[in-house]
């Protein structure tokens, strides 16, 4: 289950693809990224009002579902609004080093982090912290360049082992563009 929700994770890969390889504009991708946010949010709002629809949503999503989307808003309204702030803020190479950590690093951190044994702190693990450096890296460095893309990384890991499993989704893409910005 944990792989499936992860590689569900991951095929959001085409959201910054797509940004890097069309002539898209800043602001209908930051709107459309907005508009299934703030739809997710709707149907969060709505499920958590009726039992029916939450049992509705366990039953359809259950390969993908993360037992702390029960109680919150469901991760993937966090992915989106997260990726559409990063989008609206940030220019393109910069927005989309911030969307790779999120997309790429952030799942590396949990499949590393629970496939090699290493020493923890909490819930974060060191061989997932690195596995969520060396993914941003790599992601990264065809937009940013070496030391840049050393700089996406580290920054990626800290809001990764900072920002809890909770609020990931929408943290990391900034906390990591945000920084480059100024770099």
């Amino acid at each position: 289950m944990q792989f499936a929700r992860k590689l569900f994770h991951m095929s959001g890969v085409f959201i910054p693809m797509l940004y890097l390889t069309t002539e898209v504009p800043r602001v209908h991708l930051a709107v459309a990224l907005f508009a299934v946010g703030l739809s997710l949010a709707a149907l969060d709002i709505a499920r958590h009002r009726s039992e029916a629809l939450q049992s509705l949503f366990k039953a359809r999503i259950k390969l993908i579902l993360d037992p702390k989307d029960l109680r919150g808003p469901n991760g993937s309204t966090l992915y989106f609004l997260g990726c559409g702030i990063t989008v609206a803020l940030f220019e393109r190479d910069i927005a989309c080093a911030g969307l790779f950590a999120l997309i790429l690093g952030d799942p590396a951190a949990a499949l590393v982090g629970r496939s090699i044994r290493s020493p923890k702190r909490g819930n974060v693990s060191v061989a997932g912290s690195l596995g969520c450096f060396v993914v941003t890296c790599a992601s990264t460095y065809p937009l940013l360049g070496a030391l840049r893309s050393v700089w996406a990384g580290l920054l990626a890991t800290v809001a990764e082992a900072l920002a809890g499993s909770r609020y990931d989704n929408l943290v990391i893409p900034i906390a990591v563009a945000g920084p480059l910005s100024v770099l």
